[in-house]
């Protein structure tokens, strides 16, 4: 029961998303990314367009990958942790767009989080002596640099009815790069802790 508990999280992640795309669909839009309303001030646009898409195919498929990473990694986490992860990585994902791809007006999806979601997940798979991690990070970095390399994305932006915004592939990705090192010492320090309180 504890196992399934784990990905309670990730649940209700999925569900916020599909939640956020119906009320969108029959609403004014107040949550995309949305450039020129975030220069006005509407600063949680950087966040929350994260969490909707541009029709049903686009929230399917990230909604299936989630449940994919879920599948990989919901046990390394706790509602607290998650929650704060996807928080950070929804955070960077905005300002990365925001800051260097200024072109960029508007934007929708979860997929920058998700590449974040993958890389912290295997490093945490490395961390927990499974080697699997490696494969994982190392993919997610050759997905990414292929991406920024060739334009390979007409029959996804087909489906989604959008332009795919790997830029956001990227943000994530690196995003999850950077919180690798800082989180991993903090586990290190807690791990450290409880063994001087054993001894």
């Amino acid at each position: 029961m504890h196992k399934y508990k784990k990905n309670y999280p990730w649940v209700c992640l999925s569900i916020i998303c599909l939640c956020i795309y119906l009320f969108c669909s029959v609403q004014t839009n107040m949550i995309d990314y949305n450039r020129e309303l975030i220069l006005d001030g509407q600063y949680w646009r950087l966040i929350s367009g994260n969490f909707n898409h541009t029709n049903e195919y686009h929230l399917i498929l990230n909604i299936v990958a989630l449940m994919v990473i879920s599948g990989l990694h919901a046990s390394h986490y706790s509602l607290s942790a998650f929650s704060l992860l996807i928080l950070y990585l929804a955070s960077l994902v905005g300002l990365g767009i925001f800051i260097f791809s200024p072109s960029v007006g508007l934007y929708v999806g979860l997929s920058g989080i998700l590449h974040g979601l993958i890389v912290f997940g295997g490093a945490l798979d490395v961390k927990s002596q499974q080697k699997t991690g490696w494969l994982l990070i190392i993919g997610a970095i050759i997905k990414v640099v292929y991406e920024q390399a060739f334009d390979n994305t007409a029959q996804m932006n087909k489906l989604i009815d959008a332009q795919v915004l790997t830029d956001a592939h990227l943000y994530g990705l690196i995003a999850g790069l950077i919180a690798i090192p800082g989180v991993l010492y903090i586990l290190e320090l807690n791990y450290s802790c409880k063994d001087d309180i054993e001894k």
